[in-house]
């Protein structure tokens, strides 16, 4: 958000005496954007008023008829035109209506999201989908080649360590586009198929 987006949304009196500005009013104001996570205000003499505030950034991006972008907290917000669009995974195989029902799959996503941050943030800049399937069991696409990675139903975080040590070595990552699918379901074991 820019300045003027903020002194409009928070209704600030340009010409107001610093001791009349009533920061626990401009801060409720601000707050009711929900696309702000959080606000400071402080009164600096002799007559500043400083206004700080934390935009809610996205984990990633939830596609279902429109863009959500989607926080650490399961918030979900329409992306509106023009804010910028982070090097984030799309999730997809969740309808927003579904999730205002159960929000279950949604904090699964999220969950999952944090899985791959905590392994390897490298790993995060490679992956341009996550579908999460009606059986809850995730899908991952690469960007390179779009192969689809089975993470299978559980033991998310031993393979996505997997994948991201697989992925590391240097034949492979050279190699990502000859191949569709990378299977992890299997115990000790990384299952790669070539495109024909």
């Amino acid at each position: 958000m820019d300045t003027s987006m903020i002194l409009e949304s928070a209704r600030v009196e340009m010409n107001q005496a610093m001791f009349e500005v009533n920061t626990a009013d401009i801060t409720n104001k601000l707050l009711k954007n929900k696309y702000i996570r959080g606000v400071s205000i402080a009164k600096l003499p002799p007559s500043m008023v400083r206004i700080d505030i934390q935009e809610r950034e996205p984990l990633f991006y939830l596609v279902d008829n429109y863009l959500y972008m989607v926080d650490e907290t399961g918030i979900m917000l329409r992306k509106l035109p023009g804010m910028p669009m982070a090097k984030l995974p799309l999730v997809t195989g969740l309808s927003v209506n579904q999730l205002l029902e159960d929000r279950t799959p949604l904090f699964q996503a999220i969950e999952l999201t944090k899985k791959i941050h905590q392994v390897d943030e490298d790993l995060l800049s490679l992956i341009s989908e996550i579908h999460i399937r009606k059986d809850k069991w995730p899908i991952i696409y690469l960007i390179k080649g779009g192969a689809r990675v089975n993470l299978g139903e559980q033991n998310h975080f031993q393979r996505l360590y997997l994948l991201s040590e697989f992925l590391k070595r240097e034949p492979i990552i050279h190699r990502l586009e000859n191949i569709s699918g990378i299977d992890l379901t299997f115990t000790d074991r990384i299952i790669m198929k070539k495109k024909i």
